[in-house]
């Protein structure tokens, strides 16, 4: 039975006598069955276990023995704390001694008590090999503005122990409890949020010192979920992992869209999910002119210092019948400065100190077929002060 195989090897109470502690004041109890067991695997490099049993105790002290053969258990992580009668003073359950038995994996833990009881003991330790990985599932709407999100959590234990009943917890205040057995592998639904606020956007990230010319950059559709309470999560980061798309479709079954691989995305940050590139959106940048300016020259007449003005020019047709939003991810010099940039139907954010992100709103194609699609132009300008020559 698992009880018994957990009772040998993770945490049993040794129900021989130990020499040197065999006289009238040393016992030696049974161990019972786990009350709780929490597996905290918040940490992306160990899982920490935190269990909880009833111990009967006698007067006086007390022998307990904790083995973990075949288990991958980090020895100088276990931890035990006495909970009914916790503290220093007269009527606590005390800690007198902890020993290591040479060339093994266990140790001992000598417990004194002032009168026979029975004792709710906490035991935590670190325990490795246990893999876990997260995936997503995603079915965005006709409208393509909500979406069905839901997360899967998969668990992979190679520790060697098996976990009965435990309380999974991948993030605070919110456990799952699940029996997951040694070189046994679980997936579970973890989190599922209907109607989940969706941006389709489009994406590109133009090379900072050139530009494609005539042929447009490279342009990616994007689907961008906000881990947010306003956009409907919040609670937790979202861990990093595979992610399918799916699509509704007027007869109301879904069609596979794609998938991406969703980075790690902490709480009030943006996850973008990308499936492919576009070719209806056509944005040409051009650098318009890239001048040096207030030119400061040493003692020799050689110029040794300036400042850099750039001016970069959009051209964008929308070939879409859909309004289209296009985001630019310029990638600026470090010490940069934004001089000035076309407000109308644009946002700017900067980033970071080499990142600013323009955000452009893109009519439709006109509905005449034969009416040419218009070209927007935005302009924008920067500066580099202190250029070293």
């Amino acid at each position: 039975m698992k009880s018994t195989r957990m009772l040998l090897t993770v945490l049993a109470l040794a129900l021989f006598a130990i020499p040197s502690l065999s006289n009238a004041r040393t016992k030696l109890v049974t161990l019972p069955e786990r009350a709780d067991l929490i597996v905290n695997l918040q940490n992306p490099n160990y899982s920490l276990l935190t269990e909880e049993r009833e111990v009967t105790l006698q007067k006086g002290n007390n022998t307990i023995d904790f083995s973990w053969s075949g288990v991958s258990i980090d020895k100088s992580s276990i931890h035990l704390t006495p909970l009914t009668h916790p503290g220093d003073g007269d009527d606590a359950t005390k800690i007198i001694s902890i020993g290591y038995p040479p060339n093994e994996d266990a140790l001992t833990w000598l417990l004194y008590t002032p009168e026979a009881r029975t004792e709710r003991i906490r035991v935590t330790y670190l325990l490795y090999g246990i893999e876990k990985s997260s995936s997503y599932e995603m079915t965005v709407n006709q409208a393509e503005d909500q979406a069905l999100f839901l997360q899967y959590f998969e668990m992979s234990n190679g520790s060697g122990e098996d976990l009965d009943d435990a309380a999974i917890r991948l993030h605070a205040n919110e456990d799952w409890t699940r029996s997951v057995d040694a070189n046994e592998t679980r997936k579970f639904l973890s989190f599922k949020k209907k109607a989940l606020p969706v941006n389709k956007l489009y994406i590109t990230r133009p090379n900072m010192y050139s530009s494609r010319g005539e042929d447009g950059e490279i342009i990616s559709m994007v689907y961008e979920i906000n881990n947010t309470a306003e956009g409907g999560l919040g609670q937790f980061k979202l861990t990093q992992g595979k992610a399918r798309i799916f699509g509704e479709e007027n007869t109301g079954s879904t069609i596979f869209l794609g998938e991406d691989y969703m980075a790690e995305t902490p709480v009030k940050e943006d996850a973008k999910l990308t499936l492919g590139t576009v070719k209806d959106i056509l944005l040409k940048r051009r650098i318009m002119s890239d001048k040096r300016e207030n030119q400061r020259k040493n003692t020799s007449d050689r110029v040794v210092m300036y400042d850099r003005k750039v001016h970069v020019r959009y051209e964008i047709e929308n070939f879409k019948d859909k309004t289209s939003t296009v985001r630019v991810v310029e990638t600026l010099p470090k010490d940069a400065v934004l001089l000035e940039i076309d407000k109308d139907g644009v946002t700017v954010e900067r980033k970071s100190a080499t990142e600013l992100e323009i955000t452009i709103e893109l009519e439709p194609r006109p509905e005449d077929s034969g009416e040419e699609v218009p070209v927007r132009e935005i302009n924008f300008m920067y500066e580099v002060p202190d250029v070293i020559a």
